[in-house]
């Protein structure tokens, strides 16, 4: 029995206890090592850096507009279509279904990003900057649908102006939370390079004498279109390259726009003074300032000018919508 006590004793005192081990393996790592940890990034510090509140804060915040946006949504849709007799209000909820539309892809986009900084979600590479810009689109589409309803009657923008409120004073807050950006442009990228955030491919496409092209707007007859609008339909939709139009030498009356789902697009002209695009749309006309523009898209542009002809009456006017 002593010598089985014994031998229990020693064993005992050669096999240390797990939490012995642990500690002393702890402390010593931190006594040899002492710039590891205190250099190792953390995901608080180092992916989610863009936030000055948790990431979940950020996103419950984001799904609360979304909510606020989706009652909008519903409230418009039951005035949707053209059974209105008044063209104005008509078009005004159609481009506050639209812009809210929009919205709802730049929270989508931001919640993802605070969710997964490094994921892939429609970003530039820069997700300090990208959130701010999606958040700033979301903030502005609220107040340029309020805008729409300027010279209607109706009751549509009374029963959906509360929410629209409560959505811009919930972004407003929400772009608090995120810090201004880390990674802003120098004074060097300002004097003639491109933003960092430009694509390489783009960039040569952008700087190249000689582009490839898709396709060929000319007034003549002599390319694939006549009208640019018919070649923006043409392109095929959420396209994951650069799809160039080259519309030739001339001017082309139309008001051009470029929906959601056209991706990369790209228009290249024939120098500022020779291709031509110009609307005549204007709020006289009943239109509203958003669908009066000549050119609202997405896209990258080289070698055109956008112009707006109006008479002698001079009123709200867009010449060129930048949607996301």
């Amino acid at each position: 029995m002593a010598l089985s006590s014994t031998k229990e004793l020693v064993l005992s005192r050669t096999k240390p206890i797990p939490t012995l081990i642990t500690c002393t393996f702890i402390l010593t790592l931190l006594l040899s090592t002492p710039a590891l940890c205190a250099s190792a990034p953390t995901k608080a510090t180092s992916e989610f850096e863009f936030l000055k509140v948790a990431p979940s804060e950020f996103v419950g915040t984001v799904q609360d507009v979304v909510g606020i946006l989706q009652e909008v949504m519903s409230i418009l849709s039951q005035f949707g279509g053209s059974g209105f007799g008044d063209s104005r209000l008509s078009n005004a909820v159609s481009d506050c279904i639209d812009m809210l539309d929009l919205s709802s892809d730049a929270l989508t986009w931001s919640a993802s990003a605070a969710q997964n900084p490094k994921g892939k979600h429609n970003s530039t590479g820069n997700v300090n900057s990208d959130v701010r810009t999606w958040l700033s689109s979301a903030l502005a589409n609220p107040e340029t649908c309020m805008d729409g309803f300027e010279g209607t009657s109706g009751i549509e923008s009374q029963l959906v102006s509360t929410g629209l409120s409560q959505m811009m004073s919930m972004l407003a807050e929400l772009l608090t939370q995120v810090d201004p950006n880390l990674d802003s442009f120098t004074q060097k990228e300002q004097k003639g390079r491109f933003p960092s955030w430009v694509k390489r491919d783009d960039r040569k496409l952008l700087q190249a004498n000689g582009v490839n092209v898709d396709v060929v707007v000319a007034t003549d007859g002599s390319g694939n279109f006549t009208k640019v609008m018919d070649a923006v339909h043409a392109a095929p939709d959420y396209s994951m390259k650069r799809y160039v139009i080259y519309v030739k030498r001339g001017v082309y009356i139309e008001n051009v726009e470029i929906k959601k789902k056209k991706w990369n697009l790209m228009m290249v002209g024939d120098g500022m003074n020779a291709t031509i695009i110009t609307g005549n749309r204007s709020f006289i006309d009943g239109w509203t300032t958003f669908r009066s523009a000549t050119f609202g898209t997405q896209l990258a542009s080289r070698g055109q000018i956008f112009m707006f002809h109006w008479g002698t009456v001079t009123l709200p006017i867009l010449i060129i919508t930048t949607i996301l």
